[in-house]
């Protein structure tokens, strides 16, 4: 496990689970997920988590058409929904964040972790922010480590906030997580990184980088379930 804080997990938010399960297992070669049909259900959604090497991504779709999710697939269909972040001392993001005059969502235990989510308006997408026991562990494990696919994505290493005011919503990130800018929009989290780019349009999650298993296809994207997916080098694989 790389040291924290890191990207963890990208959700997508689509208006039909098969479909965009079948489209994300083509395009990354995953031929099994994981799911947890029961506490999902009661959230009002139905999802699956497709694993890479330890990253993840979940794909999400509302059960019924009139909740406020229902309504947003309908309005805009597949979108990038959420931004999971590791921490090593999540209270102590939410005491940096209370100096900025933020607060969670909620922050709560679960199966052992303690998970918390902040509003779209505090951080630019909904985002979790967790801390995880031990470190290198995961929601739904051991499981979920099971269905670990890495042919053709090694992990998700990045990934792309969109944002009308995109400096001020990576000083925001970086006073939350504690980690310095790269530059005026650009957060070196250890092994992945978070981008911030200018849009009056599109706000939120817009894209995400994964480190592609064969080198040739390193430049490669692909529109997929609403979001621009890039394949970039696998930084692994330079330094073995």
């Amino acid at each position: 496990m790389s040291v924290l804080p890191r990207i963890r997990q990208v959700v997508l938010l689509v208006p039909e689970l098969d479909e965009a399960i079948a489209q994300c297992r083509d395009a990354f070669g995953n031929t099994s997920g994981t799911r947890d049909p029961e506490s999902m259900a009661e959230l009002g959604f139905e999802h699956e988590v497709l694993t890479f090497g330890d990253t993840f991504l979940e794909l999400c779709a509302p059960m019924t058409a009139d909740s406020s999710h229902g309504r947003l697939v309908e309005r805009k269909g597949a979108v990038g929904y959420m931004l999971v972040v590791q921490v090593a001392d999540q209270q102590a993001v939410i005491d940096r964040a209370a100096g900025l005059g933020i607060e969670p969502l909620f922050a709560q235990d679960f199966e052992g972790n303690r998970i918390s989510q902040w509003h779209p308006r505090s951080l630019g997408t909904l985002a979790e922010v967790d801390q995880v026991d031990p470190p290198e562990s995961w929601h739904f494990a051991p499981r979920v480590f099971d269905a670990a696919c890495t042919d053709v994505v090694r992990d998700i290493v990045g990934a792309e906030l969109a944002s009308p005011d995109p400096e001020a919503l990576a000083r925001t990130w970086s006073q939350v997580l504690d980690v310095p800018l790269t530059d005026a929009t650009t957060l070196d989290l250890h092994d992945t990184v978070l981008r911030f780019v200018p849009s009056h349009d599109t706000a939120g999650l817009v894209a995400f980088d994964v480190s592609a298993a064969d080198p040739a296809r390193v430049g490669e994207s692909l529109r997929l379930c609403g979001v621009d997916v890039r394949f970039v080098a696998d930084a692994t694989a330079a330094t073995a």
